[in-house]
């Protein structure tokens, strides 16, 4: 059983901030399991069960994230040595365009960022699962750097809730079911 993974030191999230840099989104950061988004200079990339998006444009996210007030998570993860910001797009891009969506016992949205932080990051990813097996490896990188929200009414800290490979697959069954 994975242990809950806790974030201090959240800062209220500024749009400035958010359009620039690399960060892992946590949309829905309360439900079980969040979605898993990475944004690179406010672009952003995903795998869902609607296929994979690339080049989105994360400012338009941010309207969604205030219009139906959904609690957000951004990691800000440092720019590796060596990689520009338009080189780490062109690896999340590759990454996230290498699945055709997400699909039960194929792919999850963790599965472009587990192989896109392998690739810039140089983290293990062997028996990474879940953002809690993925988070714990960025920080032995020292690769996680400041955390903010968006909606969370908690002090300055947010607790992942603990959640299994199972919740993920219902996540995907259940989104698969709607989209029927």
């Amino acid at each position: 059983m994975n242990s809950s993974c806790k974030l201090s030191n959240l800062l209220p999230a500024n749009d400035t901030l958010l359009l620039n840099d690399v960060y892992l989104v946590l949309l829905y950061a309360t439900r079980v399991p969040p979605h898993l988004i990475v944004s690179v200079s406010g672009k952003i990339f995903t795998l869902s069960v609607k296929g994979a998006r690339v080049d989105g444009e994360l400012s338009e996210l941010l309207t969604l994230i205030r219009r139906k007030n959904i609690e957000t998570v951004f990691i800000r993860l440092a720019l590796p040595p060596l990689f520009t910001l338009e080189q780490l797009k062109e690896e999340i891009r590759a990454c996230t365009l290498a699945y055709p969506r997400a699909d039960i016992g194929i792919a999850t949205c963790l599965t472009p960022i587990k192989d896109f932080c392998h690739s810039v990051y140089d983290t293990e990813t062997k028996n990474v699962n879940l953002l809690f097996d993925l988070l714990p490896k960025l920080q032995e990188r020292n690769a996680m750097k400041d955390c903010y929200q968006m909606n969370i009414s908690s002090s300055n800290s947010f607790e992942i809730k603990t959640y299994e490979v199972n919740d993920v697959y219902e996540a995907i069954r259940s989104s698969s079911l709607v989209m029927a």
